[in-house]
């Protein structure tokens, strides 16, 4: 999208918003370098999924201001500032790309004088892969990865229970812990399988428990593997 050149006053639909703006509304915005940094501003939770709404509350800007806000250097809208130097805005994230299972988010908010800024993570619903194009899983290694692993905002502890064909726990291994808004975790490059798997096809099954349940509480992902 072309940046907006001072002085231009045609309307702007921003993206991701419902509110019109004027470019020239954008451009008188600019704050100075030197501008004080007063305002602030806050996401109601830190990890959303997919299509979630993101609600957004501003407090400290002055009052009765005209302010504006940006999603990843983005223009999404506007409004005007309380008689308190405060707003309410809500919105929805677009989408995330075929390789990412989890993206951080920045938002920033300007009333010309004051500018804030805060982050959250946009994720998909709980799950977990092997990062490899393809291999012999006899011999392959790659790292593993998982999201949605979210313990309000605490580290998890995730465990890989290798179930065999016949349902039984062959090996249960540890994977380390989670980190981030919405509890993400990527290995290092590991066996896929750290024994001669039988042929059949075989349940990798991540959760937080050192001990293998069917349907344990708390985040769960399944990886199905097929040996030939």
């Amino acid at each position: 999208m072309a940046s907006a050149t001072r002085g231009t006053c045609n309307l702007l639909l921003a993206l991701r918003l419902r509110i019109p703006i004027t470019l020239c509304a954008a451009a008188a915005l600019a704050a100075p370098a030197s501008a004080a940094q007063s305002g602030s501003i806050a996401t109601n939770h830190g990890c959303y999924l997919v299509g979630q709404t993101v609600k957004l509350t501003g407090t400290g800007f002055a009052p009765s201001r005209t302010y504006l806000v940006t999603l990843d250097d983005v223009i999404f809208g506007g409004g005007s500032t309380n008689a308190s130097g405060g707003f309410s805005a809500s919105f929805r994230p677009g989408g995330l790309g075929a390789n990412y299972a989890q993206l951080i988010d920045t938002v920033e908010a300007t009333d010309g004088g004051s500018t804030a800024g805060a982050t959250f993570t946009l994720t998909r619903p709980t799950g977990a892969r092997f990062l490899a194009a393809g291999g012999n899983p006899r011999t392959l290694k790659a790292p593993f990865e998982l999201w949605d692993f979210s313990g309000v905002g605490a580290p998890l502890p995730v465990y890989l229970h290798y179930v065999s064909p016949t349902g039984a726990v062959r090996q249960t291994v540890s994977l380390g812990h989670t980190g981030g808004q919405c509890g993400y975790l990527k290995t290092k490059p590991r066996r896929v399988f750290p024994f001669v798997p039988t042929p059949g096809t075989w349940t990798f099954q991540l959760d937080t428990h050192r001990q293998y349940r069917r349907r344990p509480p708390g985040p769960i992902a399944r990886i199905k593997v097929g040996i030939a």
